[in-house]
């Protein structure tokens, strides 16, 4: 089936459901014959239509030669805005990912180019068949932010799982969440494509990098994508071609631990084989038939957390000292081959801290690598240049990003500075670091920084929309913008000193630099206040107040578990009890919670915290912040630490309280409120009857309704009344 084909079959399947009439309101009729001339004649296109307010200013033609983002038929396709029809009505059925892929590769095999004319459009630039992920995305979210196109980067995002991908035809994405398992978390895919791309500069105006380092950008090197490759006699001007994407993913963190602690009980060459080293059994391609091609799928596993094997019998390692919380070794091995779990020890943290047992080793799926193009007959003409691939973690918070986070906290008038959150806020696009440099193969330069970059087509900038874009559907990502920085480790890939050739000390990615098994990342990055914002969760309130943490981004009590709720994490949150006469918070204590033990039972959920938008994200953070200013707690994290919060809920009107509230201050709230409830801590102590639980004295409880412009505050049994915020 020849390409034109292949439209013509989408066209007439998606005809039925609405996406005729739609068309035809831009002049477009699906079924016209010969279709192909259809498709290329100019058009006057409606963007007061829904889902094409943000297609490109200058797109006349339902498939623009080489030129995806003019291309009205594609966008109509792939734009997750698109919806409804022009009535308004919802569509009733949808393009499947393979559909989409097969007219944007209709795109490319109109005109197509020789290798001689793309030389000449590169301009002496060199050449090479280039691996990229990539998204069609909305206007809001591309490099130059004027329409609607496509997004680029040499790194994927792809994130483990214990349920197959599932995607979702009507927002044009993959899902993370089981409709009927509160605790099934989906593996997330990443698309990659074959393109032939010129090596340029940095350069804002032309393709980006985006957000454009003017410090740094101008003087590093980009691959920038010129003309997608695919198979057949239609992609390049009088050759045949044949593409196919390898990829190598490894998991190599039990190794690292044994290199970086000795006496652990294993070194080489058993520290370089299974199960110290894994490569199998990470991430296949999918069918390319209703999925496309290039589609890279981790495995789902039974279990986020599994046992590692070798020879048959269980994994156990000598526990090294002061591991800061990286490695697992909460499961001790007693000379009897009985397992002893050291939760279940009242000193476990000096236990774990000094480590000199033998404990039970775990492994996840989590992993980096690379994805390689394969074009034989451009192998004798142009060099190959790999993608850098990272299977991640879950995302907690797949609707929002590090990047929308990193631009909303700079321009947040409410806020003082961007110095919100205990980390530096920094997303993965914007690190320019070299990739894993010690992957099989050494695909990678230690002078190639811009590998994590996200760029568009090298194409002159088109003229302003007249409106503001509209904002974007909000859906997961698989770039780096969704993805956090590397300064912590981050949550995806951490990162290595190393030196080059030359002697000089760089930045390196890898994927070996994170916690064994992740779980132990998610507990220290979520317990910090949300370290990495937008992927790891806020337990803060969780536990018993420690050093001068604080909530950052509140969860609400549905989401920590309380009134018999499902926890994200599994772990109870703080109960008010009354011991002789006096007001205590009682907690479980932070150094017996055990992710990865709830990893291997199953327990984690994104069922909440997943569907939090960006815009309820933001929210809660301002939020929490005016509640310590309510307080005077200013910016001083001491201060805040000293006001725990105990319980916060996104109020569902008609609500007494708060009515009871408002007429007692005197005052309405306009509206979105949140209640928030906190107290002042005293002591902190262990409980008489259980080890695992502390208590601490509460001196002072304050109640706050929060809306866009008022706070009412109750100060114990005092009246509410309008709060001031000091500045």
């Amino acid at each position: 089936m020849t390409l034109l084909e292949s439209v013509t079959h989408v066209c007439r399947r998606l005809a039925p459901g609405g996406w005729h009439s739609l068309m035809l309101a831009h002049g477009l009729d699906l079924l016209a014959e010969p279709l192909a001339a259809e498709l290329v004649r100019p058009m006057k296109i409606d963007r007061n239509l829904s889902g094409f307010e943000d297609f490109a200013p200058d797109g006349t033609r339902a498939i623009e030669a080489a030129v995806p983002s003019r291309s009205l038929l594609y966008h109509a396709l792939a734009s997750p805005r698109v919806t409804v029809d022009e009535t308004g009505t919802d569509l009733l059925l949808f393009p499947t990912p393979g559909e989409i892929e097969t007219v944007l590769n209709y795109v490319y095999s109109i005109a197509p180019p020789t290798l001689d004319q793309l030389r000449l459009t590169a301009a002496g630039a060199p050449l090479a068949v280039v691996a990229f992920a990539s998204e069609y995305r909305c206007a809001a979210d591309t490099v130059h932010g004027r329409h609607a196109d496509l997004c680029f980067s040499r790194t994927g995002i792809a994130r483990v799982g214990t349920a197959p991908a599932r995607y979702d035809a009507r927002q044009r994405c993959f899902l993370p969440f089981v409709d009927d398992d509160v605790h099934g978390i989906r593996v997330m895919p990443v698309r990659y494509s074959a393109y032939i791309a010129m090596q340029l500069r940095g350069d804002a105006q032309r393709f980006g990098p985006m957000d454009f380092q003017a410090e740094v950008d101008p003087e590093l090197d980009f691959w920038v994508p010129l003309h997608k490759l695919f198979d057949g006699d239609q992609c390049l001007a009088g050759m045949e071609l044949s593409v196919t994407l390898e990829n190598h993913q490894i998991n190599e963190k039990l190794r690292h631990i044994h290199l970086r602690h000795s006496g652990t009980g294993w070194e080489e060459p058993q520290i370089s084989q299974a199960p110290f080293v894994v490569t199998e059994n990470l991430a296949d391609w999918a069918p390319a038939d209703e999925l496309g091609a290039g589609l890279l799928v981790p495995q789902s596993k039974a279990r986020l957390v599994e046992p590692a094997q070798i020879d048959g019998r269980p994994l156990t390692f000598l526990m090294p000292a002061n591991t800061a919380g990286m490695v697992h070794g909460r499961h001790k091995v007693n000379a009897d081959g009985s397992i002893e779990n050291l939760n279940d020890r009242a000193d476990v943290e000096a236990l774990v801290r000094q480590g000199g047992y033998e404990a039970l080793h775990y492994q996840d799926a989590t992993a980096d690598g690379w994805v390689r193009p394969d074009c034989p007959a451009l192998n004798d003409l142009l060099p190959t240049v790999a993608a850098y691939s990272i299977i991640g973690p879950p995302d907690f918070y797949p609707l929002c990003s590090q990047r929308k986070l990193l631009h909303w906290v700079r321009e947040e008038p409410l806020l003082p500075d961007s110095d919100v959150w205990h980390a530096r806020l920094e997303a993965l696009s914007n690190v320019r670091y070299c990739a894993n440099l010690n992957l099989e193969d050494q695909l990678f330069s230690h002078t190639d920084r811009g590998v994590t970059a996200i760029v568009a087509s090298a194409e002159p900038c088109p003229r302003d929309l007249s409106q503001i874009p509209p904002a974007p559907s909000p859906r997961p990502s698989s770039l780096p913008d969704g993805a956090a920085g590397v300064f912590g480790p981050g949550w995806e890939v951490g990162w290595v000193r190393q030196k080059t050739p030359d002697a000089q000390w760089i930045n390196v990615l890898a994927g070996y630099q994170m916690a064994s098994p992740f779980p132990q990342d998610a507990k220290i990055c979520a317990a910090l206040g949300s370290f990495w914002p937008g992927v790891a969760p806020d337990s803060a309130r969780v536990f018993e107040p420690r050093s001068s943490l604080h909530t950052i981004i509140p969860l609400t009590d549905k989401e920590i578990g309380q009134g018999g709720a499902i926890a994200w994490d599994d772990q109870r949150g703080p109960q008010l009890i009354v011991e002789d006469n006096r007001l205590f918070a009682q907690y479980h204590a932070y150094v017996h919670a055990d992710y990865t033990q709830v990893a291997l039972q199953g327990r984690f959920s994104l069922r909440l915290t997943g569907h939090t938008s960006q815009t309820a994200y933001e929210r809660r953070v301002v939020s929490m912040y005016r509640v310590y200013r309510a307080l005077g707690a200013d910016r001083d994290n001491a201060r805040r630490n000293a006001w725990p919060l105990l319980s916060f809920l996104e109020v569902q009107r008609p609500d007494n309280e708060l009515d009871n509230a408002q007429q007692q201050a005197g005052v309405a709230l306009e509206g979105w409120v949140q209640r928030f409830s906190m107290y002042k801590r005293g002591a902190v102590s262990i409980a008489d009857d259980d080890f695992k639980l502390r208590h601490v004295e509460v001196e002072r409880q304050v109640l706050l309704f929060v809306s866009t412009d008022l706070i009412l505050m109750k100060q114990d049994a005092g009246p509410w009344q309008v709060a001031v915020e000091t500045l």
